[in-house]
């Protein structure tokens, strides 16, 4: 298997911040050097609690943190692809890659928050279709990114002579985040496409997480892919204690994890990040 540096990030909502509180998180790990990466989630309505409560867009947002900072990497962990076109996607995320040097992680995922399609009247089909317009969208991406000239006849999308500058600063593209374990959709989907696997983690089973392994093995077998060519990454929950965050990413590690997300729950005070970071580093 390739050997990749270990890596550590953690995502911290749009929801529940003001725009200075963001600010302040994304500057001071981009200073302070432990974090590799950072995360936004996308949705139009918070993915928890109240649907009054804020919520800002992750991909705006990013415009003004990747001007800000210089160091670390940032993506969307991960993009509902049922907000936008493919081809809008892709030019986001190239107009991004160049403003921030190349930092750019792309996750994309079928959208799933039922409520807020329903409120802003954006179609959110069943599973199957779900996951056959996000295989679509992940094809129209990498050749949008990689081709001079794309064309692409789908089941859902067509793409006629598309021509698609400029290309992203990283070559070919930005590595592409699959997220979810489970067996029949997700997994396969990301033995095809991602650079990065991530496995979400509710309960702390590593029995789990190795059986989702197991079947990225698989179904990686099943494509012709080798393994060693997808980051694994698995994400939790802050639980409250920096101590045993450092426990449960060292239980990830000693599982197979080449890179650990800590999700902070909104509302986090602003210094959190940096406070997980020294217990972390120590």
């Amino acid at each position: 298997m390739t050997d990749r540096p270990f890596r550590h990030s953690f995502k911290f909502w749009a929801q529940d911040h003001d725009w200075p509180v963001i600010r302040q998180v994304w500057v001071d790990a981009d200073r302070e050097g432990f974090w590799d990466v950072v995360w936004l989630n996308d949705h139009l309505y918070p993915p928890r609690g109240e649907e009054d409560r804020p919520i800002m867009d992750g991909w705006t947002l990013f415009g003004g943190l990747a001007a800000l900072t210089s160091r670390i990497r940032f993506g969307t962990m991960v993009s509902a692809n049922t907000f936008r076109h493919p081809a809008i996607l892709a030019k986001q995320a190239v107009t991004l890659d160049h403003m921030s040097d190349g930092r750019l992680e792309l996750g994309v995922g079928a959208g799933w928050h039922e409520r807020e399609h329903e409120a802003f009247g954006i179609d959110l089909p069943q599973n199957r279709e779900r996951f056959e317009l996000l295989d679509e969208t992940f094809e129209i991406l990498h050749g949008l990114m990689t081709e001079e000239v794309f064309d692409f006849e789908g089941k859902h999308r067509t793409i006629k002579s598309a021509r698609f500058e400029p290309k992203p600063s990283q070559k070919p593209r930005p590595p592409f985040v699959v997220g979810g374990a489970g067996p029949r959709r997700t997994i396969p989907l990301a033995a095809r496409w991602a650079d990065q696997w991530n496995y979400p983690d509710f309960t702390g089973d590593m029995d789990a997480f190795r059986s989702a392994l197991h079947r990225l093995d698989e179904a990686c077998e099943e494509v012709g892919r080798d393994r060693a060519d997808i980051e694994v990454s698995a994400q939790f929950r802050y639980p409250g204690d920096p101590v045993e965050t450092a426990d449960r990413v060292a239980a990830f590690r000693g599982s197979g994890a080449q890179h650990v997300l800590v999700s902070f729950m909104p509302p986090t005070a602003a210094d959190l990040p940096s406070r997980v970071a020294a217990t972390l580093g120590a």
